[in-house]
This record gives C-alpha cells, sequence and structure tokens, in this order.
C-alpha cells in the first residue's frame, strides 16, 4: 500500500471533511445498468466518504465500501449507522491491490477516484478489477480527459501526469488520458462502452467547476 496516498487522503478528508455529498448523475443512471445485468454485490471502490456507497445500498445492492484511507472509511460507516444500513462492508485497500478474491463481485463502481496515480497505477487498477469481477461481471468507472482545464497545469512527472495541479490535491498525481489509451486498458474486456461526460460541482467557497471526463462501462 501507498502509504503517502494514505496520509494524503486522511489530511483531505479530516481537513476538510465530506468533500462532495451530491450523488453523480453517472451513479444514479448506472444503478439502471447493474440491475439489467443481475448485478447484486458491487463494490464501491474508492468509495471516500461514502455518498455513493450510500446511494447503492439504498437501492438494494450489497454493497462493499472499500477506500485507502482510514478516515473515510469512518466516516462512511457512521453515515451508514445512522441511516440503519445493514447491507453495507467496509474494508480498507488500495485500489492497486485488492484484497479480496477472484471472482468476488457482479459490479464495480470506481468514480472520481482513477484520476489519482500515473497511467501504471490505472493499469494496475483495471487488472485488480478484472480479477475480483464475476465472469459477465460490470464495471462502470471514469478517467479524466486531456481536455480537462486542469491538463498541462503543475509539474509533469511523466507524460499526462502533473502534481500540484489541483487545489487541495496539490501532492497527488493526476493522470489525464485519451479514448484510444482507454481501449487499450479494457482490452480483456468482452464489451467496453465509452461515453465522454462533464461533470460539474461547486466548492466550498460556490465556486463552479468542472471535471471533462469518460465514462467506461466494461463487462468482463
Amino acid at each position: 500500500m501507498d502509504i503517502k496516498w494514505e496520509q494524503e487522503w486522511d489530511k483531505t478528508y479530516k481537513t476538510q471533511g465530506e468533500v462532495q455529498i451530491d450523488v453523480l448523475p453517472t451513479v444514479r443512471v448506472v444503478t439502471d445498468v447493474f440491475k439489467k445485468y443481475g448485478c447484486k454485490s458491487i463494490m464501491d471502490l474508492g468509495c471516500g466518504t461514502g455518498r455513493h456507497s450510500i446511494y447503492l445500498a439504498q437501492q438494494g445492492f450489497k454493497v462493499y465500501a472499500t477506500d485507502v484511507s482510514d478516515t473515510g472509511l469512518e466516516i462512511t460507516k457512521l453515515k451508514a449507522e445512522k441511516l440503519n444500513l445493514d447491507n453495507i462492508k467496509f474494508k480498507k485497500h488500495d485500489m492497486r491491490d485488492i484484497t479480496f478474491e477472484t471472482n468476488s463481485f457482479d459490479g464495480v463502481l470506481c468514480v472520481w477516484t482513477t484520476g489519482h496515480g500515473s497511467l501504471d497505477d490505472s493499469r494496475r487498477n483495471v487488472s485488480e478489477i478484472y480479477r475480483v469481477l464475476k465472469p459477465n461481471g460490470v464495471v462502470v468507472i471514469d478517467y479524466v480527459s486531456k481536455d480537462d482545464g486542469n491538463y498541462g497545469k503543475g509539474k509533469e512527472i511523466e507524460k499526462d501526469t502533473f502534481i500540484d495541479n489541483v487545489e487541495g490535491e496539490e501532492n497527488i498525481p493526476h493522470h489525464y488520458t485519451t479514448i484510444d489509451e482507454l481501449k487499450e486498458l479494457y482490452s480483456n474486456f468482452s464489451e467496453v462502452n465509452i461515453a465522454s461526460k462533464d461533470y460539474y460541482f461547486w466548492d466550498v467557497f460556490k465556486r463552479k467547476h468542472t471535471i471533462k471526463a469518460f465514462v467506461v462501462i466494461s463487462i468482463k
């Protein structure tokens, strides 16, 4: 496990609390995708402070909320307890080293997570997702595009990967991708669908931000 990542996210959640609370439109839509494919057990990979784990549990899925941050998981646990949700389990692990057995899940949700790290981190992440998905399992995941406004800011530490370019996450590397790169990453999957997506959100200072991304829905 990358201890630096753990420390950085713990620091973020301790100082900022719930960084985001609104359920992303992508997650509301793909709930129907999970149901279409008969998914019952879903891992929320990189759950943060649990907004999507809570939502999926409320939709009736058996949810496994996982994150590298103890603080994020603790916030998620407290929220689940307040809502009397008993269909969420919690586990700490890195997205590049998933500590579940092969063929464990019907579905994996991983949003606003994979842009953190390098291309090699993404490769390791996709390999692990493929491993833990059951045959015909579904992954819904997103990636920040090279068209995003933060691309090129800060210090480039390797091709298309920068640090000190996102406010509040200065010490965390951010990788920006293309459709061709994603097709290569998901070449082992039986079906791959990639769509452009613009996310909009407001920070604690009520400033509006846009994230230009790709949403990938893939079948093992």
